[in-house]
């Protein structure tokens, strides 16, 4: 039961997302834009596909991909988006409807992403140590992304009273089933518990404004997004988000 209601809370998460007006779409490039040199090969699992947007970067890189994915819902957005755009590569994808809890790992992977994924469970320990499983044959490697407690944007919003500090949720946030805010060394000190060294530890994208002001910047010039992502490389701790990568210990 509580199965599936975390799937039907999932599927009404996928409401939220309105299709090209949507900020994340246009941050997923420079998301995997920076991974790709960190892939240590090409059998890769995807921890949640949301629309799509990361599923069909990732699709540049190898010639299949196994998706773990909660929502119905997204799986059917994801799979229509990568009709519209790749149609061919639509063979390419495994999907697997079911919570990560309840992934079996059972196959040795390259690399795991897990973009924007880690804040929407209450104990991401658990689910880390069965990724560290499926990575240790292969020396695989583990791809993670999230938001960054410290970034620009959060910062001027504490400063502004909108948020009483840092890693509070914003409304945004619980819209989005977020859980909490980390910072990259609370989530660099969880890994190593669980088994991983980190291999990188770095920030993506410098973000002054919330997601709907920085899509009408991009809008109007997308060349604006183009350099808050080149000084984001010179103030990673600023940036609006974590990316690190990990592997066995």
């Amino acid at each position: 039961m509580k199965s599936l209601n975390l799937q039907q809370t999932l599927d009404k998460i996928n409401l939220h997302y309105v299709e090209g007006n949507e900020f994340d779409a246009i941050l997923t490039p420079y998301e995997i834009n920076l991974i790709k040199d960190y892939f240590s090969g090409k059998k890769f699992l995807e921890m949640g596909c949301s629309i799509g947007n990361s599923t069909i970067q990732l699709l540049k890189f190898t010639k299949s991909i196994d998706i773990v994915e909660g929502s119905g819902k997204n799986i059917t957005s994801a799979k229509r988006k990568v009709a519209q755009i790749a149609k061919n590569d639509l063979a390419k994808l495994t999907f697997y409807k079911m919570l990560w809890e309840e992934f079996p790992f059972d196959k040795d992977y390259s690399d795991v992403f897990w973009i924007r994924g880690i804040e929407h469970v209450k104990n991401p320990q658990k689910i880390l140590k069965k990724i560290l499983i499926s990575l240790k044959k292969t020396k695989g490697r583990l791809h993670l992304v999230t938001v960054n407690a410290f970034s620009l944007n959060r910062r001027i919003g504490v400063l502004m009273g909108m948020l009483k500090d840092v890693h509070e949720l914003s409304d945004r946030d619980l819209k989005f089933g977020h859980f909490k805010v980390y910072d990259k060394k609370q989530l660099e000190i969880m890994l190593k518990k669980c088994g991983y060294k980190i291999l990188q530890s770095t920030g993506i994208m410098l973000k002054p404004l919330p997601n709907n002001k920085m899509y009408e910047l991009y809008k109007e010039n997308p060349k604006i997004i183009h350099a808050f992502n080149a000084i984001g490389k010179e103030l990673p701790d600023y940036c609006t988000e974590v990316y690190i990568c990990a592997a066995p210990n």
